[in-house]
């Protein structure tokens, strides 16, 4: 599984799939948080990078709660997003039936 979480701007990215404007305010991220890399290539590793220039970026071997609260306020909104999406593909489908059905 790849990472990207990027205070910032509420982005959370998982597998090549980024949502961005995420209200991420719930998650407790840590305040002097720049963003967070987590890929397991070769193992479970990542690092968090601090905004802060006294602070050292941090290599990690598990995802830190937060991070997990963020893939969880990511994944709700992808629920919305396809569930939205098949909706409207539904009501395409019905109206295309319909004008099929009465032209």
């Amino acid at each position: 599984m790849r990472v990207v979480i990027i205070k910032s701007t509420g982005t959370v990215l998982k597998d090549g799939l980024s949502i961005d404007n995420l209200d991420l305010s719930s998650c407790g991220l840590p305040s002097n948080l720049w963003a967070l890399q987590w890929n397991e290539k070769g193992g479970e590793k990542g690092h968090i990078e601090y905004d802060d220039p006294l602070v050292q970026n941090e290599d990690i071997t598990e995802l830190p709660s937060w991070a997990n609260s963020c893939l969880t306020v990511y994944q709700t909104e992808l629920d919305r997003i396809e569930a939205e999406a098949a909706a409207a593909l539904a009501a395409a489908e019905a109206a295309a039936a319909e004008a099929a059905a009465n032209p």
